[in-house]
């Protein structure tokens, strides 16, 4: 059986810097055939909306990651996005081809995270679209799955109980009296974050204007930079409390050093692990601790949260000076200011919280105070 003849022609793709034509030669079986090839080669090289090769999904996303994520975002939230690549989406879809995955699989794989952590859910959510979306860019897929995927259902967001009157008095006490309550006392009485804490140098205090400045944050996630604060509005001055003024007089060291620093000595910042320990000590002082589940063996057994964990994280003191604020009627923009939120949604978003709680408290008490009242007879009306 004879061949086909072999159609042949070539499509001028541009010219050269002396003005000729720069030509790409196509041929096919059939003039079909020859017409795709000629399509194909303006798509690549005139219209440049060909897609190019293919790429497993695991090898892409670490690509994106590295150049387009990485070098623009902060520790934390590199952090997350690695957790979101390792913990959860490489392990389904590593080894899968870009152009393999669809949109239902996709929203299937959100689905199986209902009921979990907001922060987890918008973290896949948010990975998987900036992986998919950086796809479509670069053309290795015609399409975005993610273009229409819905966010599951989450948990509601645990409410963070304020301390009472005794835990705080408990919490003074363990500061004015601990041989390191210092550092207790820096949490308590200005509101920062406990990295924050851990970066405050003697020189950052202004005994005469009675302010700390807070400018640096000791962040062992940020290992390049593990000074940084967390955003520009972190970098403030947090008037000092006469009780704050009053412990660390006695104790004030040289500029250079700081206030709460490593075992080895003034000139290095209290290391996370040590912070984490010293932590379980002040609050077993206040008498708040719990035991541990009986099956958490979070712990080995020399650790001493082995058999002890705090009742409260340090961070739970920044959320009861806020919640200190809102009962003292502070206006949302000095708190905001005080503790240094990068927007005022965040502040408000506890204040509002807190005026709910407060609400339902008020409910419950008009509820008992109508329930307690003795119902009066009423006298019936003759005619």
């Amino acid at each position: 059986m004879p061949k086909r003849p072999l159609y042949r022609s070539k499509v001028k793709i541009g010219v050269d810097a002396d003005g000729k034509p720069i030509n790409k030669w196509i041929q096919g079986r059939t003039k079909a055939a020859l017409r795709e090839a000629r399509e194909a080669v303006i798509a690549r090289y005139i219209t440049g909306t060909a897609l190019t090769d293919d790429r497993l999904f695991g090898d892409y996303a670490s690509e994106w990651y590295r150049i387009r994520k990485e070098p623009f975002i902060s520790a934390s939230s590199r952090e997350s996005y690695r957790s979101a690549l390792n913990r959860h989406l490489f392990p389904v879809l590593g080894d899968r081809m870009l152009r393999s995955i669809g949109a239902m699989e996709l929203q299937e794989l959100l689905n199986s995270y209902t009921g979990k952590s907001k922060s987890l859910i918008t973290n896949i959510l948010a990975t998987l679209r900036g992986v998919f979306g950086s796809a479509m860019a670069d053309r290795l897929i015609s399409s975005d799955p993610t273009d229409y995927l819905i966010r599951p259902t989450a948990r509601p967001t645990a409410v963070k109980p304020a301390l009472t009157a005794g835990q705080r008095a408990a919490l003074e006490e363990v500061c004015r009296t601990h041989p390191q309550g210092h550092y207790l006392a820096l949490l308590y009485y200005l509101g920062c974050r406990p990295g924050e804490a851990r970066g405050l140098m003697w020189q950052d205090v202004d005994w005469s204007a009675g302010l700390v400045h807070i400018e640096r944050d000791i962040d062992y996630k940020d290992h390049g930079n593990p000074g940084a604060l967390k955003n520009r509005a972190s970098d403030r001055h947090v008037p000092m409390p006469e009780p704050l003024r009053a412990l660390l007089q006695p104790l004030r060291g040289l500029p250079d050093t700081y206030i709460a620093h490593a075992p080895s000595g003034p000139d290095r910042p209290l290391s996370k692990s040590s912070a984490d320990r010293l932590w379980l000590r002040l609050m077993d002082a206040a008498g708040m601790t719990v035991a541990p589940p009986e099956d958490d063996d979070k712990y080995e057994q020399y650790d001493p949260r082995h058999n002890l964990r705090p009742l409260i994280t340090p961070h739970a003191l920044r959320h009861n000076y806020i919640t200190m604020c809102w009962e003292h009627g502070f206006d949302p923009y000095e708190t905001m200011t005080l503790v240094g939120h990068a927007s005022i949604t965040t502040t408000m978003n506890i204040y509002t919280h807190l005026s709910e709680a407060q609400m339902s408290k008020t409910a419950a008490k008009l509820d008992d105070m109508f329930r307690s009242q003795p119902v009066p007879k009423v006298a019936q009306k003759l005619h």
